[in-house]
């Protein structure tokens, strides 16, 4: 009887555990999609990546983000998100097949940032429109937290804030 009253306690824990990884997955996608309505409902082209690094810092509590276009059309050059970047930062973007993440060893990319000083971790998301096609920018996010973006981390969630950020970016390349 005690075996079974151990067993029953084992499955009641798992369920609870279950319940909970099911509702931090809905507030997950709560967030996504509060974070995809504000980029489909952002007019201005030229508001678009102020909206979408200011929408995932407030949706999912990223102390800070930067964003850098290369290759924006000319209607958007003087903005902050069009400004030149060194080949430094585009090499490691072109070659990234996955978001990095992990410590922040003074990368340009970090530069973007209000306080890169403070930026412990960071996680680089490239920007393209597909696997093998060439990067038209990139997304940083960054931490005081040194824990926050680590190499050991999973990056599929990343991978699709960038496939989301990169389709609703587009409206700022030339056209083709």
């Amino acid at each position: 009887m005690e075996m079974l009253r151990d067993k029953i306690k084992g499955l009641e824990s798992k369920i609870i555990e279950m319940i909970r990884h099911g509702q931090e997955n809905v507030a997950i996608a709560d967030r996504l999609h509060r974070w995809t309505r504000a980029l489909m409902l952002t007019a201005n082209a030229g508001d678009l990546p102020g909206t979408l690094t200011r929408e995932l810092m407030h949706q999912f509590m990223i102390p800070q983000s930067g964003i850098r276009l290369w290759g924006a059309a000319d209607a958007f050059a003087s903005l902050p998100f069009a400004a030149p970047v060194s080949a430094d930062v585009k090499s490691p973007a072109a070659s990234l097949t996955l978001p990095y993440c992990g410590v922040n060893s003074g990368f340009e990319a970090a530069q973007w940032l209000d306080d890169p000083a403070s930026a412990m971790s960071i996680a680089m998301i490239p920007l393209r429109h597909g696997a093998g096609i060439e990067a038209f920018g990139m997304l940083v996010l960054a931490s005081p937290d040194p824990t926050r973006y680590t190499a050991e981390m999973g990056t599929e969630f990343l991978q699709r804030i960038g496939e989301l950020a990169s389709a609703s970016l587009s409206r700022l390349l030339p056209a083709s």
